[in-house]
């Protein structure tokens, strides 16, 4: 209930907040720094969550996490003033970091071990069926606002009024937290000693290799990912419903991606299916940035979304297997913290480009950095799934 109610008002944010703010008349430049701000926050607090979701516990975490988040998105939409704005930027994105941190722990103390693949399957399902209805239901609601209240249409009150659906389902996904029970796992010294593949140097080094390729699809994911919304509302003029429906069913891919990504890494191993994966998503980049056809520009992006998408869990797994469990939590923070730190400093850069009229330059971006991440994991990562299966066997 918690999660459904979490990812519904995210689904609507992702579809129709960037319009808003375009409606209220701010620039895309604006748009760039709000959103780098955001973003930039996010990769500080969630190394700095850490310890405070230690302390607290995973449950108390997630609760001051909402608390935090719809607070500051309904500060941002009943006061939407420049300042603002990029205050409650920050006080949103400390909410996400906690939530970062804490909601996978959360599942894990709070069920069993036979039952955890079922739950965190359930919650990832959940998840990805509620966002696709919030960004759908997103995209529709400002024309339904409008045309009851006879408001302007893709006015700054119709989108207020919508939004209120971003912060309202958050502020209800606080209540399933506080009856949840904690049960927290004994921690073992097994855990740090496990026995390991390589050496610590090699550890070390493997967390170098993971935090360039996160870095570099971080930065060409910055130039595209959080535009995409404004870039078919502006680029083919496309009503804010309609938008709605893309997002909505790029929210759709991911699951695409999931069921994908399994069948690839059995059949031709998980750093192959990453590379190839990532490698035929690079045309449809390329369609994007030079047929300009909105039929062409949407399947080209859900096609795209799905191949990305299809990568992105079996990576996770790679890194959770090449290191031992005492050094995941900090794999996973330095690979997080290296995507959302270059993804702040490239989504600068594209509102900027949008505002002079150039909406295809930055694909030519994302193109270069995925091509060269592609390459570089392909390089880093060869033979890592030979080396494991032949520790694997000597122990």
């Amino acid at each position: 209930m918690s999660r459904a109610s979490r990812q519904f008002g995210r689904g609507v944010n992702s579809a129709i907040f960037n319009l808003f703010l375009l409606a209220l008349g701010y620039s895309k430049t604006f748009l760039s720094g709000l959103l780098s701000l955001s973003t930039f926050t996010q990769a500080i607090a969630s190394l700095a969550a850490g310890p405070y979701t230690q302390r607290t516990g995973e449950r108390n975490a997630m609760v001051v996490a909402s608390m935090v988040t719809v607070i500051a998105a309904s500060v941002q939409v009943a006061y939407p003033e420049a300042g603002v704005l990029l205050a409650m930027a920050v006080v949103s994105s400390i909410g996400v970091g906690l939530t970062i941190t804490s909601y996978s722990p959360l599942l894990a103390a709070s069920s069993e071990q036979y039952e955890r693949a079922h739950l965190f399957g359930t919650s990832q399902a959940v998840s990805i069926g509620f966002s696709f209805i919030g960004s759908i239901l997103g995209g529709f609601l400002p024309g339904w606002f409008a045309l009851s209240l006879a408001l302007p249409l893709d006015s700054g009150p119709s989108f207020q009024l919508a939004l209120a659906a971003w912060f309202l389902p958050t502020a209800i996904s606080i209540f399933p937290l506080l009856f949840i029970r904690e049960t927290p796992e004994p921690t073992s010294k097994e855990v740090v000693d496990t026995p390991v593949p390589v050496e610590p140097k090699g550890h070390r080094i493997v967390f170098v290799k993971f935090a360039i390729t996160s870095s570099i699809i971080g930065l060409g994911a910055g130039f595209i990912v959080p535009f995409m919304n404004v870039w078919f509302w502006e680029l083919y003029d496309m009503p804010t419903h309609i938008v709605g429906v893309i997002t909505g069913l790029g929210q759709g891919t991911l699951a695409a991606g999931v069921l994908l990504a399994p069948v690839l890494s059995t059949r031709i191993g998980k750093v192959n299916t990453v590379v190839i994966t990532q490698a035929f998503s690079l045309p449809f980049i390329v369609l994007l940035a030079t047929v300009v056809n909105p039929l062409i520009a949407v399947a080209a992006f859900l096609l795209r979304g799905v191949l990305m998408n299809a990568s992105m869990p079996v990576n996770s797994a790679l890194r959770m297997e090449i290191v031992p469990k005492g050094w995941r939590p900090n794999l996973n923070a330095i690979y997080s913290a290296a995507d959302r730190l270059t993804r702040s400093f490239s989504t600068q850069v594209t509102g900027p480009l949008f505002d002079q009229g150039q909406y295809l330059l930055p694909f030519w971006y994302t193109l270069g950095c995925y091509s060269v991440s592609t390459v570089l994991y392909g390089l880093f990562f060869r033979g890592a799934e030979r080396r494991l299966d032949i520790e694997l066997k000597a122990r």
